[in-house]
């Protein structure tokens, strides 16, 4: 992650630096990226570059983190239901804002597929579902809760990088998907009239 020099440049300049990065790690990869060019085009030095970042590794990591979180704020908080029909449309409405976010922001979906990013924050949107599922009795608790909340986030991560290799499936479909599959893990009867 980036040096804590990088975290006092003003919020506008780390933008920018972060934006070069992008398009070349989206364009060219994260092996084939030059750091040297990233860092030209972004118009700092070699010195300063290395007072923000350890290297390109690091600024890869900035990067796949600053994707992350924009990402994570077009899905939005996860707000409790009291309704399964409510839950279901709150998955709906996040996994759609996402899909269009992803297709608007194509560098954030190239970063992101090229390795995937595990934040506290998306885990803890999931946490938050599973616990409204709970709550609400649509999901079994039995034997044990914990299992199946990993099982979700497994089956999260796994529909996530389906979803990012197929730009051109329609945004409901990926919605569609997702619901289906949550609703056979959590065995709530939804995904078998389908």
């Amino acid at each position: 992650m980036p040096l804590p020099r990088f975290d006092r440049l003003p919020a506008d300049a780390r933008a920018a630096i972060l934006a070069v990065a992008r398009a070349h790690f989206a364009r060219d990869g994260k092996d084939a990226a030059s750091f040297n060019q990233i860092i030209a085009e972004a118009g700092i030095s070699k010195t300063s570059a290395y007072h923000y970042f350890d290297g390109k590794d690091d600024l890869f990591a900035a990067v796949v983190a600053d994707a992350g979180d924009r990402t994570l704020a077009a899905l939005g908080p996860w707000a409790d239901v009291a309704t399964e029909g409510e839950l279901w449309a709150q998955v709906t409405a996040g996994t759609t804002r996402l899909v269009a976010h992803l297709r608007e922001h194509p560098d954030d979906r190239a970063v992101l597929a090229a390795q995937p990013y595990h934040d506290p924050a998306g885990r803890s949107w999931i946490h938050r579902l599973v616990a409204n599922g709970l709550r609400i009795g649509l999901i079994d608790p039995h034997p044990d809760a914990e299992p199946l909340t990993v099982a979700t986030i497994g089956l999260f991560d796994a529909l996530d990088a389906w979803a990012l290799d197929r730009q051109d499936e329609p945004i409901p479909s990926v919605a569609e998907t997702l619901t289906v599959f949550l609703a056979r893990l959590w065995n709530t009867g939804r995904g078998d009239a389908d």
